[in-house]
């Protein structure tokens, strides 16, 4: 039985399946013209950094712009008996809209939210060590959104790619 639903997952069930790096070529052109404007917040800096180093460098024409809005939102813990708190939870918030640049305006094609989560501890009386870890924290979560928000483009310019 298994050997059966084994060859006929196989032959049908990936029917209408196309992987990604198919038009390889096509979404790298369409990525290639992006620029990125952010709140200037620490958070949209980073997360702007992190696609930078995913995107190819940015030709002479800006075709797609990505805005980058982030918040970021604190959390305690507490998981002492004596109630007192001992890590951070980072939450981010980003969201994302793009937009196609046109003769006479720029008009938004897609608009999404990414949310991500960090943990660091809270150590007293160590003050540089609860720093690393906090400035640790927001790099996980930055590295985070930018791989996420990347694959949401791709995958939007995979998906609609014989509307642009």
């Amino acid at each position: 039985m298994r050997l059966f639903s084994l060859i006929f997952l196989t032959l049908f069930g990936c029917a209408g399946f196309e992987p990604l790096y198919i038009d390889h070529k096509n979404i790298r052109d369409e990525l290639n013209g992006m620029y990125i404007i952010t709140d200037k917040t620490k958070m949209s800096l980073s997360i702007k950094k992190g696609l930078l180093r995913k995107l190819p460098p940015i030709n002479n024409q800006i075709n797609y712009i990505i805005k980058l809005e982030t918040k970021i939102k604190n959390n305690s813990t507490i998981t002492s008996t004596d109630r007192k708190t001992s890590g951070y939870e980072i939450i981010t918030k980003s969201k994302v809209s793009l937009y196609k640049r046109l003769m006479d305006y720029d008009k938004k094609i897609l608009s999404f939210e990414e949310k991500s989560s960090a943990v660091f501890e809270f150590s007293p009386n160590q003050v540089l060590s609860t720093l690393a870890s906090r400035n640790r924290a927001f790099q996980i979560s930055a590295d985070t959104l930018s791989k996420n928000i990347m694959d949401r483009i791709i995958v939007y310019f995979k998906k609609n790619k014989n509307d642009y």
